[in-house]
């Protein structure tokens, strides 16, 4: 038969047992359930045999009755834990991200799962593995009570500690009238304790192969892990551990892309003038190479510009005296013309009548050379009795015609 594909190392979850603990079961009124988190601490000062701060305290609610909460409280020495999980964890890469749950809890729900028959009635579990010893009693499938044992105690101690659990159990009144049932769960029947003394029914031996046994176990810490149960050894120490390193983490990027950042600065400062310095001589350089063909264009350009004003006569004096030739009424008569090339004509001049002068200012001011037609002086003349008038007729210059 083929063998079965062992789990690597990293999915493997760590549980702490039992008899590595100071443990006890704490019962409390229901009314007390929001003050836990300040209750419980208090009790486990008065259990812990440790120094404040040199150990590690987790709790969790069992289950209630009557109005009564049973909690059950472990605590573990930091020193104990670090010694034999921190290098683990470690090496994993897992320190402080999984927690350290407690074998009992997860023995009681791994046993359920194997033997239905521990959901009923009241029953003496006994397990034993390769790492320890566990008596667990059920009470309507409840776990209620819990002894831990090294793996290397032997039958009277057993014995010795599950005569003190029922004793317990009896004293708290956890124990009804239907009759107690021992089950055994060892991977090899010989190895089953005797508890003939302590029960009215036989005891059943259960084989439970020590493979099978720790794949229960891990089953029942993923489903623990599942359910988001808190209960968690993980020494606080541990944890500003792992806060430190992540820390040092950051500080030792940030280091280093605030050098990468600098470098690439100083890099930068040092090759921009460099590179500037060559666009501006390869510009150079094409621009002498052009500065013979571009001073022909420029020539070029000047000269057809010249030509083009020497050809442009559309303010020339002979134009602009046909302008006002067609434009002049027929009681008009010019005495004078004055004329400055490209930038103003000025006329003066007898008429009969008032009118004409100002229709021949409409009639100038509507021609599209014209900017503005100004009429200085329009009187009469005392001599001949006439009209006299000034008349100044400004072009329009080529800026203003673009």
């Amino acid at each position: 038969m083929a063998k079965k594909k062992k789990q690597p190392s990293s999915e493997i979850l760590p549980a702490v047992p039992a008899y590595e603990t100071v443990y006890t079961l704490i019962t409390l009124p229901e009314e007390a359930e929001a003050t836990l988190e300040e209750a419980i601490p208090l009790q486990a000062e008065a259990l812990s045999p440790f120094d404040e701060g040199e150990y590690t305290l987790a709790w969790e609610v069992l289950g209630r009755q009557n109005g009564m909460l049973s909690i059950w409280v472990a605590i573990a020495s930091n020193e104990a834990l670090t010694q034999k999980w921190h290098a683990l964890l470690c090496a994993r890469n897992q320190l402080a991200s999984v927690r350290l749950d407690a074998t009992p809890l997860c023995w009681s729900l791994a046993l359920k799962t194997r033997d239905p028959a521990l959901n009923e009635g009241q029953t003496l579990a006994f397990l034993r593995t390769a790492n320890e010893q566990l008596l667990l009693l059920f009470v309507d499938g409840n776990p209620a009570l819990f002894r831990g044992l090294s793996p290397e105690a032997g039958a009277e101690e057993v014995q010795r500690e599950a005569t003190w659990l029922l004793t317990q159990a009896t004293l708290n009144g956890l124990l009804g009238e239907t009759p107690l049932a021992v089950r055994c769960y060892v991977p090899d029947p010989a190895a089953a304790p005797e508890f003939a003394a302590l029960a009215e029914m036989p005891a059943q031996t259960v084989v439970f192969s020590e493979e099978e046994a720790q794949e229960s176990l891990q089953r029942a810490l993923k489903q623990r892990v599942a359910e988001g149960k808190t209960f968690d050894l993980t020494p606080a120490c541990w944890r500003e551990e792992v806060r430190a390193k992540r820390r040092k983490r950051t500080l030792i990027c940030s280091g280093i892309l605030l050098g990468l950042l600098w470098s690439a600065a100083a890099l930068t400062l040092f090759l921009l003038p460099k590179l500037y310095a060559q666009r501006a001589k390869t510009a150079a350089l094409r621009i002498q190479a052009h500065r013979t063909a571009y001073n022909d264009v420029v020539d070029l350009q000047e000269r057809i510009g010249l030509i083009m004003r020497y050809q442009d006569r559309r303010f020339s004096a002979l134009e602009m005296l046909r302008l006002v030739c067609a434009a002049k009424a027929a009681d008009m008569t010019f005495l004078s013309m004055t004329y400055r090339q490209k930038q103003s004509l000025r006329l003066t001049g007898l008429c009969e009548d008032t009118s004409s002068v100002y229709t021949f200012k409409e009639t100038i001011q509507k021609d599209e050379r014209i900017r503005e037609v100004r009429i200085n002086r329009l009187a009469q003349d005392a001599k001949t009795r006439q009209q006299r008038f000034d008349i100044d007729i400004i072009f329009i210059i080529e800026s203003e015609e673009e």
